[in-house]
């Protein structure tokens, strides 16, 4: 089924307010989302989830109203530090472009230096993520002078770097995995369809028509599908992780999900030997599978930036204040949330153990594996986190 076969407020036409209507209808009812929730036992809880609500409404818009053409596509930053669902990685760039089997593209300009750089390509819409079936991806590519890069995606092979489209309408999804936040640098690079002619046609009443239903869509199926792996968090008990892998996610990564608990007089300690792995990280993300204001605080580690003892041992503390412990992951107030980790073609997949141990006697929980930090340099790494989203194009 193709996208406008999926469509349905496109019959009712402009003349009545009918598609607004179905517009806000559609967002009234995520009210759901956060209302009907029976893990959701707490007012703070719930004005958390009115902000997630605001922010899928905020990501919905520009992926479906105002860049939602394969004929003249525009790179779209879609998670950013102010727009968060679906467990966006820290340290990731995402980028998604619309484009059309039928149609041929280049991407064009310079790699950039972050650590991971792929590129996959879709079929379907991400509003119809039931149906959004992953046609190709590539993350090795030929690179020319200057860091100079050039890939044409389309239904047919072409020499050099090539990525597979799929038929009908489709997406690109762009990831960039920084680990060094302070020196990586984001690609610079635009697409294009092959024979465009510009200015294109200007919109029809039909096309708007069609935006509204994938706007409506967007609202109606996406969210549902986060909460449904969201939850599943908490098929694992109580500060225990399990690992998995997520169909829209990136089929290279597997996902260690689970829930913690953490009273303010509470820590708790996590461990782990590392797996043979080009990145890995650990996050803290809110019931909403959002990532925790990591430009403001450190709720998130990668191997970069993580201390690492010499046997490849990784030893973290969740807490709400500073333990003076370098792999601190900070809890900020939040007593009840998720931890996710990713490992990238792992040749293993080691399952952390946490401990919960009362914050009076962490010091001598802990063993001499881990580093000690002043609140000075403390501040100097808070402060280059709040600057590194900006470089990185992720604000």
């Amino acid at each position: 089924m193709n996208i406008k076969e999926k469509l349905g407020v496109t019959a009712l036409g402009f003349s009545q307010p009918q598609i607004w209507q179905e517009m806000t209808t559609a967002i009234g009812e995520m009210q759901s989302l956060i209302w009907n929730d029976p893990l959701i036992k707490d007012d703070n809880t719930r004005a958390e989830g009115v902000r997630y609500l605001s922010r899928l409404i905020a990501g919905a818009l520009p992926m479906t109203m105002d860049s939602s053409s394969p004929d003249y596509p525009q790179f779209l930053h879609f998670l950013s530090t102010r727009i968060h669902y679906g467990l966006p990685a820290t340290d990731c760039y995402y980028v998604w472009a619309p484009v059309h089997g039928d149609n041929v593209y280049r991407i064009k300009g310079n790699k950039g230096t972050a650590r991971l750089f792929d590129i996959e390509t879709r079929q379907g819409h991400f509003a119809h993520v039931h149906d959004w079936l992953t046609i190709d991806r590539k993350a090795d590519f030929e690179i020319g002078e200057d860091n100079e890069i050039e890939i044409i995606l389309s239904r047919e092979p072409q020499p050099g770097n090539w990525i597979k489209l799929g038929e009908g309408h489709g997406n690109i999804i762009f990831r960039q995995y920084y680990y060094d936040w302070s020196t990586e640098h984001p690609a610079e690079v635009t697409i294009e369809r092959v024979g465009a002619t510009y200015p294109p046609a200007a919109l029809s009443q039909q096309d708007i028509a069609e935006r509204c239903q994938l706007f409506i869509d967007w609202l109606k199926y996406l969210p549902q599908r986060f909460a449904q792996v969201y939850l599943s968090y908490h098929d694992a008990p109580e500060d225990k992780l399990i690992f998995d892998s997520i169909d829209f996610g990136w089929e290279d990564l597997r996902y260690g999900k689970g829930t913690y608990h953490c009273a303010p007089d509470e820590a708790l300690i996590i461990e782990v030997d590392l797996p043979a792995t080009d990145y890995w990280s650990i996050q803290l993300c809110s019931h909403f599978w959002e990532a925790r204001d990591y430009h403001l605080r450190q709720t998130s580690l990668n191997g970069h930036q993580a201390y690492i003892a010499k046997d490849r041992s990784f030893t973290a503390v969740i807490s709400h204040s500073d333990p003076g412990i370098a792999n601190w992951l900070d809890a900020g107030g939040h007593e009840r949330g998720l931890i996710s980790i990713r490992y990238y073609k792992a040749d293993g997949i080691p399952v952390p153990t946490i401990r919960r141990v009362k914050l009076s006697d962490l010091n001598k929980e802990l063993t001499e594996k881990v580093s000690r930090i002043s609140l000075e340099d403390r501040q100097e790494v808070l402060k280059a986190r709040a600057k590194s989203v900006v470089r990185r194009n992720c604000e």
